[in-house]
């Protein structure tokens, strides 16, 4: 079950032939997604991040593509590398010098700094919810996933 709607594989289209189509789905996406049942249409599921877009006939598969193109995650899975080879964190020594270290992103460090920083200065929980924040938060680090206020609590 996710977001409170239920999701079922489509099931009895091992050919790849949608449902009362005599066609197969050709197309190269499709190794990449997996057809399922969401509030009652048939979408396709990334098999990388999970994201649900539109797999009805009358769309095509372009949109597909394209979010493939993007998919952070299927990048990470690709490449078999994580983003710290592309990441670089600037610290300071006592003589005060410059150095430049790998950084490697933990989302279980960022969570944890999160729910200090709330803390520290008594922000509202509900802080997490609100859409600029999240967006802030997706422009600083892609990869981390903001729980809700209830998560955080």
């Amino acid at each position: 079950i996710e977001d409170d709607d239920e999701v079922i594989e489509v099931e009895g289209e091992d050919d790849g032939a949608e449902a009362g189509s005599k066609r197969k789905l050709t197309s190269a996406v499709w190794k990449e997604f997996k057809r399922v049942k969401f509030n009652g249409n048939v979408r396709a599921k990334c098999n990388y991040c999970s994201k649900k877009l539109s797999a009805t006939s009358t769309n095509g598969t372009k949109h597909l593509h394209n979010h493939l193109k993007g998919c952070v995650q299927r990048k990470i899975k690709l490449n078999g590398k994580t983003l710290a080879q592309a990441s670089l964190r600037f610290g300071r020594t006592d003589a005060g010098a410059v150095t430049v270290e790998n950084y490697t992103f933990d989302q279980e460090i960022a969570r944890k700094e999160l729910s200090s920083m709330i803390v520290l200065h008594e922000y509202p929980l509900s802080m997490v919810d609100h859409v600029g924040f999240r967006r802030f938060v997706g422009a600083l680090q892609p990869l981390f996933k903001i729980g809700t206020r209830n998560t955080i609590s």
